[in-house]
């Protein structure tokens, strides 16, 4: 009886496809899941290129932007992030009126699938990853996502690959809006000498 186990156990007689039937699988699932995780990074890399590329174009702007530029520059978003996946994009020009107030959301445009910004969310929810910045001064902040769907099922769940960029307007202090009726802008005021930011004659 202790002779059959051990010369089953030493035999290597069987049939090569019987071993590709077991293995195959495997193979195939290993195949899918490298191109399934590769295809995910490479949408999380160009989403953030994307946003940031977007966030330089509108800090170059020096006239009033609209609603028709909002929707192209989400256009040229779309096209840089190489993504078949929804995707949705929000710009939003933010200001203080002094170096320890609240923010100020002057105007916020979603170009797609989103609500506008609010100076209540951004103080209460976004006022921490924000940076500081003189009084009189504006940032522009864009927000992007791309709701992310595996080509294959594999394990790996439906992601949203979220980017939020803040920049300062390169040539002016601030960036209006025209929504066709008026140019939406504020007026923050100028730096004191008794703030402590800046220097005064």
């Amino acid at each position: 009886m202790r002779r059959k186990p051990r010369a089953f156990l030493k035999t290597d007689d069987g049939a090569i496809t019987v071993d590709a039937l077991i293995v195959l699988p495997v193979v195939i699932w290993a195949v899918m899941a490298t191109f399934v995780f590769f295809d995910a990074f490479r949408v999380k890399t160009f989403s953030q290129k994307a946003a940031y590329s977007v966030a330089d174009a509108l800090s170059r702007e020096t006239d009033p932007v609209d609603e028709d530029y909002i929707l192209g520059i989400n256009q040229m978003h779309d096209f840089l992030a190489r993504t078949r996946n929804a995707t949705m994009m929000r710009v939003s020009s933010i200001g203080r009126q002094g170096p320890d107030d609240d923010f100020v959301v002057i105007w916020s445009v979603p170009a797609t699938g989103a609500t506008p910004l609010t100076s209540a969310t951004v103080n209460a929810t976004l006022a921490e990853r924000l940076p500081d910045f003189p009084q009189g001064e504006t940032i522009i902040y864009v927000e992007t996502q791309i709701n992310y769907l595996p080509l294959f099922r594999i394990g790996l769940p439906q992601m949203n690959f979220r980017q939020a960029v803040a920049t300062r307007p390169r040539f002016a202090p601030q960036i209006p809006f025209d929504d066709g009726t008026q140019i939406i802008a504020q007026d923050l005021g100028a730096p004191t000498c008794d703030d402590g930011t800046e220097l005064c004659v």
